[in-house]
């Protein structure tokens, strides 16, 4: 593949002029005025309010018990033009949304010819500072800078020769870097690489879209939805919560590990997913886990622990539960793609069958858009295996308490996970929780299920057989889990916390957020 010659190097003067206009706009003082009420700019990816799951789960009940704050939702989706799956209540409002890979053009003016030359670098600056291992987050925003303030230079800057040989050249740059910890980066084709600059494109289109005026943004994902809030909080320091219920960076790479692309697609993919994650980071004001497993992995990551605070996810106190049916039925909830496993479910199921031919697996959950082929693989396995009616793919549920209440135990086979809604409604209806031990999971579950590690379909069907045969033994533990969820994990320590947290970003601007709530050191 060919390679143009080397830019200059960062501190070039499109950089600097791009850093600078960032300043002004900082030094100029335009803030939004307050209003009587405080608004809430709620980043969403691929989730709230059009995909059931988790972590939409999370949103509605934020969104819906946090009534005293004004909601502005600004997802980011694929432009499929599926209807809204959660309605969102009069406190809130939709502003918009992101269609990524969305052939509508983007709007602005023309610009003058020193901008135009000057959004060149553009396709250069985010290669190097995305891709790159030591990447500079402040480039990275600054560079988001100028797309927000030339929206239509955007797609000339990544439609010109000037623009792909400068991508071309700062490719080269990352390709040649030799740091111990990282390896050594694969060769890409030239397939790969232009897949690459098409999908920094739409970063920077992403970074274009304009936010509306609003006192905090929250931030529900360290990847895609972070950008336009991070461009939003240069312009106006607007204080930045990143909520993360799965450590983006490492889904990433289990992701990449399984999906049998090729190595610089892998490459591509992951160091893209590090990128995003450390601008977010490194942007954020308060960094909230949902549970201590992320925070040790963020810790990791270079995040400051003094802008980590973890806020449990919890449901409402539950009621008193009803004992389970004995009819041997397991039930499991989620997505059909490759993070949670359902490869390894089924083959528990083939196993738990063997010993016990009236066990009864029933799954509840949709295949995500982009994961059919994921979904197929599922069904194929399921008649390789030979389960027929003793294992069902329910599809999707409204109702997912009511799904839980008719099972004796709940299964969950993922590889990543932050704090799993599933589990949580397992233990709200004194369901035992047989599970791998990922993210928070053991955390949650000690004492009220059977955690094994990922991918251990016999000793997970081991789990699943010891309590089908025990029914007595299967709903202590589900009355333990169920104690323990009101106890820990309840939905008003869950809001509480959140209304502190934002109450306090609204209530203090002059205060550095991490100070006023006590999380420096």
């Amino acid at each position: 593949m060919a390679m143009a010659p080397a830019l200059p190097d960062l501190q070039d003067p499109c950089v600097a002029a791009w850093s600078c206009e960032g300043a002004r706009e900082r030094s100029s003082g335009r803030v939004a005025l307050r209003t009587a009420r405080p608004r809430i700019l709620l980043t969403t990816e691929g989730t709230y309010p059009y995909v059931m799951g988790g972590v939409s789960s999370w949103c509605n009940l934020l969104v819906n018990s946090l009534d005293e704050f004004d909601w502005q939702v600004l997802p980011i989706v694929a432009p499929d033009g599926r209807p809204r799956t959660f309605e969102l209540p009069d406190h809130a409002e939709e502003v918009g949304r992101i269609e990524v890979w969305s052939e509508e053009l983007p709007k602005g003016r023309r610009g003058r010819v020193g901008e135009r030359r000057s959004g060149v670098a553009l396709p250069s600056i985010l290669v190097r500072n995305l891709i790159g291992w030591e990447g500079d987050a402040d480039a990275v925003v600054a560079a988001w800078v100028w797309c927000r303030r030339h929206p239509a230079g955007v797609r000339r800057a990544f439609r010109s020769g000037e623009g792909w040989a400068s991508f071309l050249a700062g490719l080269r740059d990352v390709l040649a870097e030799r740091v111990p910890e990282a390896g050594t980066p694969p060769a890409l084709d030239l397939v790969e690489a232009a897949t690459l600059y098409q999908t920094l494109y739409w970063v920077a289109r992403t970074a274009a879209v304009p936010t509306p005026q609003t006192d905090v943004l929250h931030v529900t994902a360290a990847g895609w939805a972070a950008i336009p809030a991070v461009v939003h909080r240069a312009l106006h320091q607007t204080p930045m919560v990143l909520t993360e219920h799965g450590v983006y960076v490492r889904e990433a790479y289990l992701a990449a590990a399984r999906n049998g692309d090729s190595a610089g697609s892998r490459f591509a993919a992951t160091r893209l997913a590090r990128g995003l994650a450390r601008t977010a980071y490194a942007a954020a004001d308060v960094v909230s886990p949902v549970t201590d497993a992320n925070a040790y992995w963020e810790m990791g990551l270079d995040i400051d622990p003094g802008k980590i605070l973890v806020l449990y996810n919890g449901l409402q106190s539950p009621s008193e539960p009803t004992p389970p049916p004995r009819t041997q039925t397991v039930v499991s909830v989620g997505r059909l793609d490759p993070l949670k496993d359902a490869h390894t479910m089924l083959r528990v199921a083939a196993e738990t069958v063997g010993h016990m031919p009236g066990a009864q697996f029933l799954h509840y959950g949709p295949v995500p858009r982009g994961e059919e082929v994921y979904g197929r693989s599922c069904v194929a396995l399921h008649e390789r295996l030979g389960l027929r009616d003793r294992f069902l793919f329910m599809g999707p549920t409204g109702d997912p308490n009511a799904v839980v209440r008719n099972s004796d135990v709940v299964l969950m086979t993922s590889i990543s996970e932050g704090l799993p809604m599933a589990i949580l409604e397992a233990m709200g209806q004194a369901r035992p929780v047989v599970s791998t031990g990922v993210g928070g999971v053991p955390e949650v579950v000690r004492g009220c299920g059977v955690v094994c590690p990922p991918g251990d379909d016999h000793g997970l069907s081991r789990a699943v057989v010891m309590l089908l045969r025990n029914p007595d033994l299967a709903w202590r533990l589900g009355m333990r889990g169920h104690r323990r969820l009101g106890r820990l994990f309840n939905e008003s320590a869950c809001i509480d916390g959140y209304r502190d947290l934002l109450g306090t970003l609204t209530g203090n601007p002059s205060t550095p957020p991490a100070a006023a709530l006590g999380l420096t050191a």
